[in-house]
């Protein structure tokens, strides 16, 4: 990724602590090192880790995304 140019795009992530670890590596590691890497890269994102594991259900998960990505929208 250090090698790429940069893209114009917003990135949100969410995990949580007790995601999927199994046989093909964890989901909280592989998440922290892409947060690492955007930060990096200098990515306009946004990482929310926290506690338990991250599910569909989990409350205000997507409205919550969806508000910080199309934050500073006017439509037309």
């Amino acid at each position: 990724m250090k090698a790429a140019e940069k893209k114009p795009i917003r990135v949100f992530q969410q995990d949580g602590s007790n995601d999927i670890v199994n046989q093909f590596g964890s989901w909280p590691e592989a998440n922290k090192a892409m947060d690492a890497a955007l930060r990096e890269k200098g990515y306009d994102h946004k990482f929310v880790f926290g506690e338990g594991r991250t599910t569909p259900s989990t409350p205000g998960r997507s409205a919550d995304a969806l508000r910080w990505l199309w934050r500073e929208y006017s439509p037309k």
